[in-house]
This record gives C-alpha cells, sequence and structure tokens, in this order.
C-alpha cells in the first residue's frame, strides 16, 4: 500500500512538472499566442542566449520580427517588440531596466544614470545634470562655443590641410574617436583638462587601448583598473580646483558638466569618498559614450559621403551659405572670428537629412534596450496581446524600429532625401520611429545636445550619446566639407557588428581628404 502511494506521488509530481515546465509555457502561458522565435523558445533562453553569446543576435532578431511581425517571443520570459505602439507602451510607460545594465554600465562598483535600474533615483540624478544639456543653454553656452572653435579650427582642419597637402591617407575612425573625446572631456571638465587626442596620437591609442580592454570586462574585474583610475585621477584634480575656486583658468573654459553635477552633490549629506564615486561614475560613462558612438557616427557619414562626389558638392553649396560659413578657417583668422551657430547649423536642410539618415541606418547603438513588464493591477497590452504577466523582460531595439520598411521603404539603402521630401501621410511616423537616443525618461541625457532640432521631437538608454553628438557632428562635417572632397582607400570591414555598441568589424575606414582649393 506504502509503495502504491509512493508510486502515485511520483506521477503527480512527473505530471505537475510536466504541466508547468512544458504544457502550461506552450498552450496556457498568457505569452502562448505570441510567435516563438524558436520551437523552444517557451520552455528556455538558451537559443537566444547562443544568439548573444556568437553576435549574431540583432540581425536575428530583425529577421524574426519581419516572419512573424511586431512581436516575438525570444525566451520564456521574454519578448522583443518593434513597433510605435510598443515603444509608447514601453518607454513611456514607467517599465524599469533590468540587471543587465547594472551588470554592463557600473563603474567603479557604483551606479549612474545609465545603470541604475530604479525610476526614482534615476530621476533625482538626471535633474541635477538636465540644466547643461538642455536645448537653450547649449545654445548660448560660451563655453561650448569656445571649446568647438578651438577644436575643429585650432585642431581638426589645420590637421586636414597637412594630410591634404602631403596626399597623405588616415583612418579616420580613431581620429574621430579621439575628435569625439576632446570635446566630450573639454564640456566635462573644462578646456585645461581636456585631452587632444586629434595631436597626440601615441597617448589616443593608448587610451583606445585601455578602453577596448575595460568595456568586454565584467564591471567586478576592471574596477579601479587603469582605465577607471585615469578617470578618477582627473576628476580629482577638477574637484581641487572646485574647492580652490579656480574652476577657470585664464585660458580655459569652465568644466561645465562637472561643476553642475559637483555643486548638486554638495547639498548631498553622504561622505565625500561616496560622493567623489558618484562623480567618477558618472563622468566616466560621459566620456565612453561621447567618444565611440560619435566617432561611429562619423565614420559613416564620411563612409556614405564619400561614395557621392556629387552630395558632396550639393552639400558644400549649402554650407558656403552660412554665415560665417567655414571657408578657409584657420587658428589666427578665428581669433577675429565666430563659428556658424548652432541654429545656423540645424536649419541646413541638406545636412541635416544626411546625418540623420546616417543615424537611422547606421545607429551607433542598435542593440536591444530591455525593460521589465511592471507588476500591477492594471494589465499589460501590447499589440493586441493581452495580460503580459509582471516580470515579463521586453525590449525594442534601434537596428529593428529603423528597418521598419512601412515607415522607411527601402529600409536598407541610405536615402538622405527621404528626410529632405518625406511623404506628409509618412512624416509623423518617421519621426517617431527614429530611435537614435532611445526615448521616454531614460532617453539619452544629452539628445537636446546631440539633436539640436526645431523641426524634431523624439518619442517621448544606453550610453547612446551622452554628449554632443549631432550638433558636433553637424559642425565638424560642416567643416570638412567645405574645405575638402574625400575619397576612400581602403573601407574593407565597414560592416557594423552585431553588438549592443557597434563600430566597423574592421575597425577602420582609410580616406583621402582632398583641399578643394587644389582641385
Amino acid at each position: 500500500m506504502l509503495s502504491s502511494l509512493s508510486t502515485i506521488a511520483i506521477v503527480v509530481l512527473v505530471i505537475a512538472l510536466i504541466y508547468q515546465y512544458f504544457i502550461f509555457p506552450y498552450f496556457f502561458s498568457p505569452l502562448s499566442k505570441i510567435p516563438n522565435a524558436h520551437l523552444t523558445s517557451p520552455i528556455t533562453s538558451l537559443w537566444i542566449s547562443h544568439k548573444r553569446k556568437t553576435g549574431n543576435e540583432i540581425k536575428t532578431i530583425y529577421s524574426l520580427h519581419q516572419q512573424h511581425g511586431p512581436v516575438v517571443r525570444l525566451g520564456p520570459n521574454e519578448l522583443s517588440v518593434n513597433s510605435i505602439d510598443g515603444l509608447r507602451t514601453i518607454y513611456t510607460g514607467g517599465f524599469e531596466k533590468t540587471p543587465w545594465y547594472r551588470d554592463i554600465f557600473v563603474n567603479f562598483g557604483t551606479d549612474n544614470l545609465v545603470s541604475t535600474q530604479e525610476y526614482k533615483p534615476h530621476s533625482i540624478q538626471k535633474r541635477m545634470l538636465s540644466n547643461v544639456y538642455s536645448k537653450s543653454y547649449l545654445q548660448n553656452s560660451p563655453d561650448l562655443q569656445r571649446v568647438s572653435s578651438s577644436i575643429v579650427v585650432g585642431r581638426f582642419l589645420p590637421l586636414l590641410g597637412k594630410l591634404a597637402q602631403e596626399r597623405e591617407s588616415v583612418n579616420v575612425l580613431p581620429l574621430l574617436q579621439g575628435l569625439g573625446q576632446d570635446f566630450t572631456s573639454a564640456y566635462l571638465f573644462g578646456s585645461r583638462y581636456g585631452t587632444d587626442f586629434i595631436h597626440d596620437v601615441a597617448k589616443r591609442e593608448h587610451w583606445l587601448d585601455m578602453y577596448e580592454k575595460f568595456k568586454v570586462s565584467h564591471p567586478k574585474d576592471r574596477s579601479f583598473g587603469e582605465f577607471e583610475r585615469w578617470c578618477l585621477a582627473l576628476c580629482d584634480k577638477v574637484s581641487n580646483n572646485l574647492k580652490e575656486g579656480k574652476a577657470r583658468s585664464d585660458q580655459g573654459t569652465q568644466p561645465v558638466v562637472y561643476a553642475q553635477f559637483y555643486r548638486c552633490l554638495e547639498k548631498n549629506p553622504e561622505n565625500w569618498e561616496r560622493k567623489r564615486l558618484v562623480l567618477a561614475s558618472e563622468m566616466l560613462d560621459h566620456l565612453i559614450a561621447g567618444h565611440e558612438t560619435s566617432g561611429i557616427t562619423f565614420t559613416y557619414t564620411l563612409w556614405e559621403l564619400s561614395q557621392r562626389p556629387a552630395l558632396q558638392a550639393r552639400l558644400r553649396a549649402e554650407l558656403l551659405g552660412l554665415s560665417p560659413n567655414l571657408r578657409n578657417r584657420s587658428p589666427e583668422k578665428e581669433k577675429d572670428g565666430a563659428l556658424p551657430s548652432a541654429q545656423s547649423l540645424d536649419n541646413l536642410p541638406l545636412l541635416d537629412s544626411i546625418i540623420r539618415e546616417t543615424l537611422r541606418l547606421h545607429t551607433p547603438v542598435p542593440g536591444p534596450q530591455p525593460r521589465f513588464v511592471p507588476s500591477s493591477s492594471q494589465p499589460v497590452n501590447i499589440e493586441g496581446y493581452t495580460n503580459i504577466p509582471g516580470g515579463t523582460i521586453v525590449s525594442s531595439s534601434a537596428f529593428c524600429l529603423h528597418r521598419i520598411a512601412d515607415v522607411y521603404p527601402n529600409p536598407d539603402e541610405w536615402l538622405p532625401e527621404r528626410w529632405l521630401n518625406p511623404d506628409d501621410s509618412n512624416s509623423e511616423a518617421m519621426k517617431r520611429l527614429f530611435w537614435a537616443f532611445g526615448s521616454g525618461g531614460r532617453m539619452c541625457l544629452g539628445s537636446n545636445l546631440a539633436l539640436q532640432s526645431t523641426s524634431f521631437s523624439p518619442t517621448t538608454s544606453y550610453r547612446a550619446a551622452l554628449i554632443p553628438k549631432v550638433t558636433v557632428i553637424k559642425l565638424v562635417v560642416a567643416a570638412i566639407y567645405t574645405n575638402f572632397t574625400t575619397s576612400i582607400v581602403d573601407d574593407e570591414g565597414i560592416e557594423q557588428e552585431d553588438n549592443y555598441i557597434a563600430p566597423p568589424k574592421g575597425r577602420k575606414l582609410v580616406l583621402q581628404f582632398t583641399s578643394v582649393s587644389q582641385r
């Protein structure tokens, strides 16, 4: 009798396990009606995990959406969503970040805006910094103007002039990453402590090498390593100057971002060591975002234009209409002149469409942005699929959103004219799906600095460009094509990596610069 009861108990347990782990996920789960990425997706995440580990996640998910529609089940508790309505639900609906961000983006063992999962602490810290990234502040910042003049006219254009004169080609990816870092560090820390990676090639190469090792290491393994120590030492120098009232030297600019954050944290009752690490974690994240994503966008903008000499000529004609324009600018002439304003650059339709289309097709951060469905009394419905359980991981990616063919016809082609003359019925959808900076309360902090455009409003994040991207990119691209033409010498491996942040696989784009005056 006892043996029979034991047998019955075992049978019941087996049936319960089969129901829980097989029958329920496949047939009765609220997610069971959603198309599966793979036969095993309802019961295990092994398939999608393998795609991630082998660098095939993003394009695989894109292919799945093409086959199955706007919602796909990647694992037992994970969905990929690819639609405007999905964006609105997830990213403006208060869905919090998953632990993945903390596992990747923590610096010094300390959270920053990107790694912080919870909304409330994120909102508090974001308010401390949002003013110095607001559109009005940026458009009227004398510090940003001086930084721009020093870097573009004082460093970058003379270097390109020398390369053109000597007919020497150059790998523009590390050069443009260095330029992005020079802008970022000067805006964060002031020009006194900003890098000069345009000129100092040895330091630039060492810094980029440190970063490549840093970004593939677990936060615990890289904590207080060489890369973090470099940033912490820089932060300490600026802190000491602020304490002594020496924020600005006679020849330099203010440490705009650092000083703003430092003064806000001064009011915090936490001990200085804690505040020191909060400052350093945030600044390091801005430095990383500012150099890599801007370098990628610069590179693909130049790559696309270098294939189209006629478009370069059209762009130059538009740029020469700027007042003042950037023709034959030199450090000596710059003392008595000014750069074109952010507003005037923003009002150039062809330049704007070129940058926008590059960000659409070659998004620097194409990877998924995962969030948790909240556990609440209100049911969560996405694209007709109802009662999605709290705790379900949902994500969208710029790569997939930017290739929805109904909104962006011929999505794999680089077509700036789609922004110049959009179909009225499609124009609003194009703007709402443009997701280079994310959307909602966790969207890129630097989106105003990145995309100062009175005609564009993203849907209401990464690291996707916490620092001047498109404003800086517009200025730099304008400076280049006012004075030079570009042609491709070597673009082997130009395809983007299938990663969260996606530089060229070959880590290079070798170009030849030719002075317009030499032609």
